[in-house]
C-alpha cells in the first residue's frame, strides 16, 4: 500500500511552495501601490477618489481577461502560462516607474491586471490536479497565504526601499517599484525551470506515486460529479449551479474586505500617528500577521476534522464583529489589535473557502467554475476600494468604510447557508 505523506509532502515543496512564491510577488506588484501612495498622491496630485480609481482600474483588466486567461492555459499548458503570466506582469510593472498622471497610472494598473487576469484561479485549478480533496484545505491556504506575506514582508520592504534617498536620481516610490519590477522578472525566469506541465510529467515522482495520485484525483472527480447530479460536466451547465452563484457572492465579500485592508491600511495607519513609510509599514503587517495565522492553522483543523461549513462561517462572524468594535477605541494600540483579531477571522474564511467549490464542482466544469467564482467575487475587489474612496472623501473619516466592510462581512456569513448542501461519500479517498 502507497504512503500518502511522502507524496503529499513532495507536492507541497515542488508545486504548492513555488506557486506561493509567485503569488507572494504577484501580490507585491499589485498592492505596492498602496505604499507608493503616501509619497506619490502628493507629487501626481492625486485625490481619494482618483486613488481608489487607480486601485479599481487594476480589476477592470483582472476580470475582463479571466476566462482568455484560463483559456490559455488550457491550451499551452501550465509550465508556459505560468512564466508568460509572470513574466509579463512584470514587464508592465517595471512601467510604473515613467508614471507621471492619473491617466498612465489607470492605464497600466488596467493592463497589470490584464498580466495578472486568471493566475489566482489558475493556481486553484491546479492545485485541485495535484492535490487530492482531504490535503486541498492546507495546500489551497499555503498559496492563499501570498497575500498577507507579500504584505508582511513586502511592506516593510517598500517602506524601507521609498526611504532611500534618491537612489539613481529617482523618488522613493519610482525606486521601488523598479526595484520590485526587476525581482518579479527574475521569478519568471526561474519559473520556467521549477514547473512541468501536471504529474504525470513530474521526473521527481515515482510511477508508483503517479498511480495512487492518478486514483485519488480520478475518485474526487467522481464524487464532485455525483454531488453535482450529474456523469460528467462541460459547456455552460455549471452556470445552472445555485451553489457556484451562492460561491460567488461569499468569495465577493471575501475579496472586498481584503482588498479594503490592503489599499487603505497604510493610509490609516498615517492618520493614527505621524510615521516614516518604513514604520507605517510595519503597523500595517500586523492585520495581515493575522490573516495569515488564521488562512494556515483554520485550514489545517478543517482539513484534520473534514468539516468545511463552520471553519468559513465563524470567522466571517469574528471578522465582522471586530472591525465594529475596532472603530470604538480612542487609541491606535487596542483598534490595531481589533483589526488583528478582524484579520484572524478573515484568513481563516479565505483559507477554508476554496474547499467547498472545488468539492462540487466535477472536473469538466471546475476550470470554468472556478474562474466564474473567481470572477465575480472579485468584483469585490473593483468596487470596495473605490467605494471606500468615496465613502473616506464625502465623510472625511475612515469609521463609515470600516462599518461597511463589517456589514459585508456579516452578511456574507449568512450567505454560505446556501452553501451547506450534504456532501458525497468519499469512500476510498479516506485519510491514510
Amino acid at each position: 500500500m502507497v504512503d500518502p505523506r511522502p507524496i503529499v509532502g513532495a507536492i507541497r515543496l515542488r508545486v504548492i511552495l513555488p506557486f506561493v512564491l509567485l503569488l507572494v510577488i504577484s501580490s507585491l506588484d499589485r498592492a505596492n501601490l498602496s505604499f507608493a501612495a503616501l509619497q506619490m498622491n502628493a507629487e501626481l496630485g492625486l485625490t481619494p477618489k482618483t486613488y481608489g480609481t487607480a486601485v479599481s482600474a487594476f480589476f477592470v483588466g483582472y476580470l475582463v481577461f479571466q476566462f482568455p486567461s484560463m483559456y490559455l492555459l488550457y491550451r499551452c499548458g501550465a509550465r508556459r502560462w505560468i512564466f508568460g503570466s509572470v513574466l509579463l506582469w512584470g514587464l508592465i510593472a517595471l512601467g510604473m516607474v515613467l508614471v507621471r498622471d492619473a491617466s498612465a497610472l489607470n492605464i497600466l494598473r488596467c493592463l497589470l491586471g490584464v498580466a495578472e487576469a486568471g493566475f489566482a484561479p489558475g493556481v486553484v485549478y491546479l492545485c485541485s490536479r495535484w492535490m487530492p480533496r482531504q490535503y486541498r484545505g492546507t495546500a489551497i491556504a499555503l498559496t492563499m497565504l501570498a497575500v498577507p506575506l507579500s504584505v508582511t514582508l513586502g511592506g516593510p520592504l517598500s517602506g524601507w526601499l521609498m526611504s532611500i534617498p534618491n537612489p539613481f536620481g529617482l523618488a522613493g516610490w519610482r525606486w521601488m517599484f523598479l526595484a520590485e519590477a526587476v525581482l518579479t522578472i527574475g521569478f519568471a525566469l526561474a519559473a520556467w525551470r521549477l514547473f512541468v506541465d501536471g504529474p504525470e510529467h513530474a521526473p521527481w515522482m515515482t510511477p508508483a506515486a503517479k498511480d495512487w495520485l492518478r486514483q485519488q484525483i480520478a475518485h474526487d472527480d467522481a464524487a464532485a460529479a455525483l454531488e453535482a447530479g450529474q456523469g460528467r460536466g462541460g459547456g455552460l451547465g455549471f452556470l445552472r449551479n445555485p451553489r457556484l452563484w451562492a460561491a460567488a457572492m461569499v468569495w465577493f465579500v471575501l475579496i472586498g474586505g481584503a482588498y479594503g485592508i490592503l489599499f487603505w491600511l497604510p493610509q490609516v495607519a498615517r492618520q493614527l500617528s505621524t510615521r516614516s513609510p518604513f514604520e507605517i509599514g510595519l503597523v500595517s503587517a500586523v492585520p495581515w500577521i493575522g490573516i495569515g495565522i488564521g488562512m494556515y492553522f483554520n485550514a489545517r483543523h478543517s482539513d484534520r476534522s473534514g468539516e468545511r461549513f463552520w471553519h468559513v462561517m465563524l470567522p466571517l462572524l469574528l471578522c465582522g464583529v471586530c472591525l465594529i468594535a475596532a472603530t470604538l477605541p480612542s487609541s491606535g494600540a487596542p483598534a490595531l489589535l481589533l483589526l488583528f483579531a478582524a484579520g484572524l477571522g478573515l484568513g481563516g474564511a479565505q483559507g477554508v473557502f476554496w474547499t467547498i467549490p472545488t468539492s462540487f464542482l466535477p472536473r469538466d466544469d471546475a476550470r470554468n467554475g472556478i474562474t466564474a467564482i473567481n470572477f465575480f467575487g472579485n468584483l469585490g475587489g473593483l468596487f470596495g476600494p473605490y467605494a471606500i474612496g468615496l465613502l473616506r472623501q464625502s465623510t472625511g473619516s475612515f469609521s463609515m468604510p470600516i462599518y461597511g466592510m463589517a456589514a459585508l462581512m456579516l452578511g456574507g456569513a449568512f450567505l454560505l447557508l446556501a452553501l451547506r448542501a450534504p456532501r458525497a461519500p468519499q469512500g476510498a479517498a479516506q485519510r491514510a
